[in-house]
């Protein structure tokens, strides 16, 4: 996946200032957890990668592209960061206590992120948690912060924006999300109810 070629070096430099308090309570979150492992899909250049991991977590890495990843193992020498598709990982079945994963589903298309959940379902441990950082349907979202998304989102690329657009069409998380695999758990918003982080618990 070339997407984030050319835009990777600077990734971090865009959009840290505005992740930071995403991550920090993406991190308060996994330490009141205390998985014994993670996975952090679609990890990126592995700054949330990094912070796990300098409070003591275990954390390993997956993403598609070798560009952002090439970062995320300069900033993780300790951590595995590997290059697998979230569809298909590579992992063997019920081994991971909590997988994350941060922008990415509302990216990929909606069939793929389908199976991307199926997937993550697959490697999760029984009663395991699944922490998912994504666009909430905006309903309580004012305009301006609605029109600056769309527009960051169309300044993506047409498949980007369209996979956006289609996301949020077909209800975004709320519906994308298996009720019979994952139970909410709790949900905590950001940049005026536009974001959420929430958290689920596998169910089977």
């Amino acid at each position: 996946m070339n997407d984030y070629q050319f835009i990777a070096p600077f990734y971090d430099f865009l959009l840290g200032p505005f992740m930071r308090s995403i991550r920090r309570d993406v991190l308060e979150t996994v330490l009141e957890l205390q998985p014994e492992n993670v996975l952090d899909v679609a990890c990126g250049t592995g700054d949330q990668l990094r912070l796990l991991t300098e409070n003591g977590i275990d954390a390993v890495g997956v993403d598609m592209s070798e560009a952002m990843l090439k970062i995320c193992r300069k900033a993780n020498p300790a951590s595995d960061c590997l290059l697998q598709d979230a569809s298909r990982m590579a992992f063997q079945g019920h081994c991971f206590d909590l997988v994350m994963i941060s922008f990415a589903l509302h990216e990929t298309g909606w069939e793929s992120a389908e199976k991307i959940l199926q997937d993550i379902h697959r490697v999760l441990k029984p009663s395991g948690h699944l922490l998912v950082v994504d666009y909430t349907d905006f309903r309580e979202t004012p305009f301006y912060v609605r029109q600056s998304i769309h527009l960051i989102e169309r300044m993506a690329g047409h498949r980007h924006f369209s996979n956006f657009r289609r996301y949020h069409q077909n209800g975004g998380l709320n519906t994308l999300i298996d009720k019979e695999q994952f139970q909410t758990v709790a949900s905590i918003h950001h940049a005026s109810r536009s974001i959420a982080l929430q958290l689920f618990i596998s169910l089977t």
